[in-house]
């Protein structure tokens, strides 16, 4: 005696429940076993194969039926109303097909929607599972107006795409508070992408790891711990020296604090950058915009100050005239700030030295590496800014392939571009999505963005340059063969405190690109120099 298929007996239990909700349109149960098709993608084609697997024989219905119980399985128990934010892949509709096998109800979502609008949605249907791009959950987890939407019902999410990230589910559980199941999306296209970017990432580390020899995570530390300290001591004696700051008890303007130390109008930045960075570190405390210093410092503590710093960077950090340079600004401050001294050219953040052959060498063999797997019809097309020198990065290492193929470009044209390489000059919320607008589909964005706080800017930095202010002097390629790719320009260090790594990830991750990698990798000792190298591509 022939059986009911199983989902079919599931629509007719449901009966005039909602089974399928799209724009705002229940269909129940049974109206999907009599034809009803809701408009929409991926609804219609939903409700096409629930009438194609009605008219199935039993057998028949019973093999296309074992993938649907094993992600009813995966679904879980009722009450489930599961809000799918795909389009009308096979996927998508064998997930809403498992929903109406459970007994749940299939809320269908638009991918491209506003995400505010589908947090709405989510919300507003009470949605206890989840399905969606992984790109997407990414995005919607990290909106900072996630909190305002009530999506205490959600229970399970399934995303699909490449292996993710563990920091990215990590910090999707935390945003949603759900259980996270990945699901692979094999043989696409954006998982090749993916696995074309991790592996020349993996070989242009393998290729830099020599400019790291000898550098260890405690001494780079140590190092930073110990320079800091030095520069804030001689900007904080540069001001007691005309007397204000020398009394915890007695506090100055700012405006004070420029009077009495003579400061011309065109240093008046940099010094009250000054003030920010000696109050940000603790060294002054500031009430109701007035400041208060500390007992009078002396010269003699101030040299002492620098010497485990110089210990610390003569031990194969760097050249000793780097950090030469720097004791020496800070022995003419007192100068330059009155205008008695003229300024000199700004010079690049101290770290930039240490870092500039590991990041130059990773980025030359990320360029290489990329241009050498691109298999597109046309030329892989380059947009390399920040670069002024025509020996640039990208010059260099395209200078080593072996075929042809790259249309190189120091300057937009108007067009969109399969990779850009770019240092940093602005914030990553506004900076990251003008980058991103570059590229093409499937564009990959190799981006040098600053990390961490750069306090010797206040030194050698121009009068508008403080710690994190924008400074972007060209670094000289590298002083060997031809063969090897330039230093890329240093990075601009912008007017707001430094931010990390996972920031700069963030706001790639929000604009868009579904995969960013980290260069150095987290907990790396060439990482805690200031700068990274962020890869990143677009869907």
């Amino acid at each position: 005696m022939p059986t009911t298929p199983a989902l079919v007996s599931a629509l007719r239990e449901l009966g005039d429940r909602p089974a399928v909700v799209a724009d705002g349109r229940a269909i129940s149960g049974i109206g999907l076993l009599l034809g009803v098709s809701p408009p929409g993608g991926l609804p219609r084609t939903l409700a096409q194969r629930v009438a194609a697997h009605a008219a199935l024989p039993p057998s028949a219905a019973r093999t296309a039926e074992q993938r649907l119980r094993h992600w009813a399985g995966v679904l879980g128990p009722p009450p489930i109303r599961h809000t799918v934010l795909h389009p009308a892949t096979d996927l998508a509709v064998e997930l809403a097909l498992a929903t109406l096998l459970a007994g749940g109800t299939v809320h269908c979502g638009d991918p491209r929607q506003d995400p505010e609008q589908q947090l709405v949605d989510l919300a507003a249907s009470a949605t206890t599972h989840l399905s969606l791009p992984s790109t997407l959950l990414w995005r919607l987890s990290r909106r900072p107006d996630l909190a305002d939407h009530d999506l205490g019902a959600l229970r399970l999410v399934l995303h699909v795409g490449p292996e993710p990230r563990q920091d990215d589910v990590y910090a999707a559980v935390d945003a949603l508070g759900a259980v996270l199941a990945h699901v692979r999306a094999p043989h696409s296209h954006a998982e090749a992408a993916d696995r074309r970017l991790r592996t020349a990432a993996d070989a242009a580390d393998a290729i830099a790891w020599k400019h790291a020899i000898g550098v260890t995570t405690e001494q780079v530390q140590a190092f930073g711990t110990h320079l800091d300290h030095a520069v804030l001591s001689a900007l904080l004696l540069t001001l007691q020296q005309s007397g204000v700051l020398t009394d915890p008890g007695h506090g100055h303007t700012e405006a004070e604090i420029l009077a009495a130390a003579l400061v011309t109008p065109a240093q008046r930045p940099r010094v009250g950058r000054w003030l920010d960075a000696l109050t940000r570190h603790g060294l002054i405390t500031r009430h109701d915009d007035v400041h208060y210093g500390r007992p009078e410092l002396t010269a003699a503590e101030v040299r002492e100050a620098w010497r485990p710093a110089v210990e610390t960077w003569n031990d194969g950090l760097g050249p000793v005239a780097a950090l030469d340079r720097i004791r020496r600004g800070a022995l003419r401050l007192p100068r330059l700030i009155t205008g008695e001294e003229a300024p000199r050219p700004a010079a690049a953040p101290i770290r930039w030295t240490a870092a500039r052959g590991y990041l130059g060498a990773a980025l030359g063999a990320l360029v290489r590496g990329l241009a050498e797997t691109h298999d597109g019809p046309q030329p892989l097309r380059i947009l390399e800014l920040g670069q002024d020198d025509a020996d640039s990065t990208v010059t260099r290492a395209l200078a080593t392939r072996p075929r042809p193929g790259a249309d190189h470009h120091q300057l937009p044209d108007g067009g969109r571009y399969d990779l850009v390489v770019a240092t940093v000059t602005g914030h990553p919320d506004t900076a990251v999505p003008e980058l991103v607008d570059l590229l093409a589909p499937g564009g990959q964005l190799l981006l040098l963005a600053p990390t961490g706080e750069q306090l010797d800017l206040l030194i050698t930095g121009d009068a508008e340059a403080g710690a994190g202010s924008p400074v972007s002097p060209a670094a000289p390629a590298f002083p060997v063969s031809s063969a090897a790719p330039a230093a890329p320009a240093a990075p601009a260090f912008p007017d707001f405190p430094a931010l990390p790594a996972e920031r700069w990830r963030a706001a790639l991750t929000a604009a868009g690109c579904p995969t960013v990698l980290a260069l150095p990798e987290d907990g790396h000792p060439m990482g805690l120099l200031g700068q990274r190298l962020l890869a990143a591509r677009m869907p």
